[in-house]
């Protein structure tokens, strides 16, 4: 599977919340040790490399929201996710923009988390 950059659309990490409140799906593709670092409580993990196999696990009657560090990972995963006929947005900045406007960012023991 290839990853493309094309057909994206983003939201602000402003937005996030509204969005989550909405329904929307928070799926985040880093790696592990980012993920244990900290991330949104509310988020799904599932490393970007291994969204082609999960694919299946994807419903086309949900919406996602996909988020990395900086947002290039998660561009090129919403893009896929498009491709295959999901809704799916970028979070604009990732992990690293969510931090700055966010208090919601935990590591694996639920303690204030830190983006790496």
């Amino acid at each position: 599977m290839v990853f493309g950059t094309d057909n994206n659309e983003t939201i602000a990490p402003e937005n996030l919340e509204s969005y989550l409140s909405n329904g929307y799906k928070l799926i985040d593709v880093r790696e592990q040790d980012e993920w244990d670092a900290g991330h949104h409580p509310e988020a799904i993990h599932i490393p970007m490399g291994t969204i082609p196999q999960k694919i299946d696990d994807f419903k086309t009657s949900d919406n996602y929201i996909i988020i990395c560090r900086s947002g290039a990972r998660s561009g090129r995963v919403s893009s896929f996710m498009k491709n295959e006929g999901f809704d799916s947005l970028n979070l604009t900045g990732g992990m690293k923009e969510l931090s700055l406007s966010s208090k919601k960012i935990v590591d694996l023991n639920g303690n204030n988390g830190t983006v790496i």
